[in-house]
């Protein structure tokens, strides 16, 4: 997990968008970069605004969420230390596809795009790095598409529970060590998965029964999420 203790360059030396850069060009771009703070709550970018600068989550948690056209809310990702957001708009100057949100009090680490460009311009080889990183990107949309065809809403909870678990940990998976408080909440949760948050309510309140998790105001603390892994 990024502590804000780190160098710039070990802030952003794990990021899929850099992982097979030299140390010479992390540094490069790290340099061109700046430490933000946001309270919680704090709208760090809204959809459509203009598109000019990248993310790294230091500490905190952040929501990515779009709004459709009647007003309705869904949470299409939630990031955490190590994870980057913003990183499309950086690369193509178009305006923001979706809001980001601090659902906790956060610190990023922030590259502008004009330097991104230029450091892009100076190291080629940093090229390969971007494709990487947009496939990846890529496939993660076709499994959440994939999970959304093929897994009931059970299935669903579970894996996302799973992958907000592992946020929350400084190693992840495979080994997770209850208990493991989340601070979600089921509105939050019911956007994430498309779906009200009284059928959200209804299977966490199944899984609480079957003694999978226990859940308290604004959180839910996984007490076997070893079962709830396989389930998923």
């Amino acid at each position: 997990m990024a502590t804000t203790t780190q160098q710039p360059e070990q802030l952003i030396r794990d990021l899929p968008l850099l992982a097979r850069l030299p140390g010479d060009d992390m540094r490069a771009l790290a340099s061109r970069g700046r430490m933000r703070t946001f309270p919680a709550g704090t709208t760090i970018f809204g959809e459509g605004e203009r598109g000019d600068s990248l993310h790294v989550v230091v500490e905190g948690r952040v929501r990515i969420c779009v709004t459709s056209g009647s007003g309705d809310e869904a949470t299409v990702a939630m990031v955490g230390p190590g994870d980057c957001f913003g990183e499309l708009s950086l690369l193509d100057g178009r305006p923001r596809s979706a809001s980001a949100v601090a659902s906790t009090a956060t610190k990023t680490f922030v590259v502008t795009r004009d330097g991104f460009v230029e450091w892009v311009q100076e190291r080629p080889g940093a090229a390969l790095a971007i494709m990487e990183t947009l496939s990846l990107r890529l496939r993660r949309t076709d499994e959440a598409l994939a999970d959304l065809a093929f897994l009931d809403l059970a299935h669903r909870l579970a894996k996302q529970l799973i992958s907000l678990a592992s946020m929350h940990t400084s190693d992840g998976p495979p080994t997770l060590e209850p208990p493991i408080r989340i601070n979600v909440t089921q509105s939050e949760l019911a956007s994430m998965l498309g779906v009200s948050r009284e059928s959200v309510n209804k299977q966490l309140n199944l899984f609480a029964r079957e003694k999978l998790l226990t859940l308290s105001r604004g959180a839910v603390t996984l007490q076997d999420p070893d079962a709830l892994r396989r389930f998923a």
